[in-house]
């Protein structure tokens, strides 16, 4: 399964926001900027994050954006669902496949993908941040760079 480009976004901001935690409101150009994500598409995202409450905005010019507490709480499956459309791996119900209902590998298909979105729940945001202090001073630095 490979996630959208929405989702993979979303979470990118999800994990920067948790590491920039305390430290200041990011801004929509310095995300951009950061992650190299589009503006336009940033937006969008952002707001679909701010409305679905795992991130706080505030407008003006001292505006920004930061991880709202309980976004920590939310499994990884949760989050993810949030932005993709669907967690079908293949749509078998189709004119142009001439197997459709003969085969098993829609079902097989749809015991992995189960089996991927029961993974996904076993984890939160917060398992998506380093560990480790060395690691995330590398990302810090790579970070300032930008």
């Amino acid at each position: 399964m490979q996630l959208n480009k929405q989702t993979d976004y979303a979470l990118r901001i999800l994990i920067y926001l948790a590491m920039m935690e305390g430290n200041h409101l990011v801004t929509v150009e310095e995300l951009s900027r950061k992650l190299n994500i589009a503006r336009n598409h940033l937006t969008k995202i952002v707001s679909k994050l701010s409305k679905l409450r795992y991130i706080y905005t505030f407008r003006g010019t001292r505006g920004g954006m930061k991880i709202h507490p309980r976004a920590y709480e939310h499994d990884i499956a949760r989050i993810i669902a949030e932005f993709e459309p669907t967690f079908t791996v293949v749509e078998c119900n189709t004119s142009d496949c001439k197997m459709t209902g003969l085969c098993e590998f829609k079902n097989i298909l749809d015991k992995a993908s189960n089996q991927f979105i029961k993974t996904l729940r076993q984890y939160t945001l917060s398992d998506l941040l380093p560990k480790d202090k060395n690691v995330s001073e590398i990302l810090f630095e790579r970070f300032a760079k930008l």
